[in-house]
């Protein structure tokens, strides 16, 4: 299923980067949308398949875009003055403390729902390494969306060394390394479907758990997108972009998104569409930082762009298991498994997406936010700070 990463950007979004922030949160709906479809809260199951043909791979289309975004928002944000370890500590404040949050809160709405728990998967979904494991088992249970917080934790802990190598390229050949770096994510489906086994077979897709794994979860196959990233925020520093501008960019999004829908399923989830995502990205980018902006920039995509992280980690577990708890129970005090028709399925995703705005509005605020004040950087003696350098385009 398409879960989305969202962990790239700072507690406040950067003054240049302001459209991609709220970018964010437009690219998590047809996310939320995909998850919702999967829960089959639909009596017909033919209408939870029906609305899940209705998504298409959107929801594939915003994991790829969040991969590129990541990859592109650190390497701009990065400065000469950051070291390795100030990096990591970041990182890692800005990603664990919610995700132990909501893990916390996971557990609870499985116990209520009476789930059967795997401690090996659980376990490793704590410590965010379970996306190496080629088991769907290790995906699929308690929060399942953070096994793309364990993809961003392995492009985390590459980045110093994959900063220093993109940076060694020459800006004349930036454009070329990018290119190299796309067809690479082209090439990874069809690594998958020459190299691996064809069973046991997906319920969706024509294709193996295995082959989809190497795919769609394996942490390195998403870091080259974050890759690619990269070298387009260095096409843009060092002024060799084409300029594109915004309404292009997203027509050639668009068309993708049309082709990716006749081609081979795994081919659609990201080696379609990579190379629209990463020009629109520069092309959000550069008219923040030339004082164009965008629509996406304004203060009220901004706001819910901030909450992006807080209300991706949360949806699921909400689309999942909150609904156990306006369930009928059984004389044993199990829940009763229980479905809605058209409109009332309809009415408990749009009250689970306003439930998850509440919740991300208090992780945000509660949890996000203050770990992030009081533990990302390390406490120096109180003294004059230089100027951060700010990147120009």
């Amino acid at each position: 299923m398409p879960t989305t990463p969202h962990t790239a950007h700072a507690t406040s979004p950067a003054p240049n980067l302001r459209s991609l922030t709220g970018a964010r949160f437009l690219a998590l709906l047809p996310v939320f949308l995909t998850h919702a479809a999967f829960e089959g809260v639909f009596t017909d199951p033919k209408e939870s398949w029906g609305f899940l043909d209705a998504t298409g791979s959107a929801g594939y289309a915003s994991v790829s875009f969040f991969f590129v975004l990541s990859g592109f928002v650190i390497t701009w944000s990065y400065r000469s003055t950051d070291t390795t370890r100030g990096f990591w500590r970041r990182r890692a404040f800005r990603v664990f403390p919610n995700h132990l949050v909501v893990y916390a809160f996971a557990v609870i709405l499985m116990l209520a729902a009476g789930s059967v728990f795997d401690a090996p998967a659980m376990i490793a979904q704590f410590f965010l390494v379970h996306p190496w494991v080629p088991d769907p088992l290790f995906i699929d249970t308690g929060n399942t969306v953070t096994w793309s917080l364990g993809a961003d934790v392995a492009f985390y802990a590459l980045f110093p060394v994959l900063l220093v190598l993109v940076g060694k390229i020459r800006s004349t050949r930036l454009w070329y390394w990018a290119g190299a770096v796309a067809l690479l994510v082209v090439a990874l489906p069809t690594v998958a479907l020459t190299l691996l086994p064809d069973t046991p077979a997906m319920a969706v897709g024509g294709v193996s758990r295995s082959q989809y794994w190497f795919t769609y979860f394996f942490p390195l196959s998403r870091v080259v997108e974050c890759v690619l990233g990269m070298l387009t925020a260095r096409i843009v520093l060092t002024g060799k972009w084409i300029r594109l501008g915004v309404l292009p960019a997203a027509s050639l999004v668009a068309v993708g998104y049309l082709v990716a829908q006749q081609v081979p399923f795994l081919y659609r989830l990201s080696a379609v569409l990579v190379v629209p995502l990463a020009l629109l990205t520069a092309a959000l980018a550069v008219a923040d930082a030339e004082g164009r902006g965008t629509p996406l920039g304004n203060r009220a995509m901004v706001w819910l762009g901030e909450l992006s992280f807080a209300f991706y980690l949360v949806h699921q577990v909400i689309l999942a298991y909150g609904h156990v708890l306006i369930s009928p129970r059984d004389a044993h005090g199990g829940v009763v498994p229980r479905t809605w028709g058209t409109v009332g399925g309809i009415a408990m995703i749009a009250l689970s997406f306003v439930v998850s705005m509440a919740l991300a509005w208090l992780l945000h605020n509660g949890v996000e936010k203050p770990a992030m004040r009081r533990w990302s950087r390390a406490r120096r003696p109180a003294g004059p700070r230089p100027p951060a350098k700010v990147p120009a385009t």
